[in-house]
């Protein structure tokens, strides 16, 4: 009996550490690729905990400036960055010109709300991709004009 109670607890562990090791393995179903230059408007902060059981997220609104890639017709963004043990936007301040890249998910499993970002379950998710994939995705600084 205490054979299968362990079995049963180290296959729990091992579905909790993989489904949070990958920035994408958290969406559902369908999804496609957009990449975007914008101005970082707004953004949450960190929990200051790390991934495990939960999966962190920091929610931003970014002023969309144009469409490098994809399909995006909207002026603003909400973008959940993966935040796995570190604040992703330390070294990036309101106001700074970025480059990101986002995968659209119509299911998500993880809704990060935040006053004046959002405040309800969106009909999609745009979650900051990183190649390779990774749990802390910050957007990428645009320095110059």
């Amino acid at each position: 009996m205490m054979t299968i109670s362990k079995r049963l607890l180290l296959i729990a562990m091992a579905v909790i550490v993989l489904s949070a090791s990958g920035g994408y393995s958290q969406g559902r179903g369908d999804s496609y690729l957009v990449t975007f230059e914008g101005t970082l408007v707004k953004f949450s902060p960190h929990l200051g905990a790390g991934c495990g059981g939960l999966y962190v997220h920091q929610v931003a609104k970014y002023r969309v400036n144009r469409i490098l890639s994809g399909n995006y017709a909207g002026n603003t963004i909400v973008v959940d960055h993966p935040a796995c043990d570190e604040n992703v936007f330390k070294n990036v301040p309101i106001g700074s010109r970025v480059k990101v890249t986002v995968r659209v998910w119509r299911d998500y499993l993880v809704t990060t709300n935040y006053p004046g970002i959002r405040s309800k379950t969106p009909k999609v998710w745009n979650v900051a991709e990183s190649s390779p994939p990774s749990a802390f995705v910050p957007p990428s600084k645009i320095e110059g004009p």
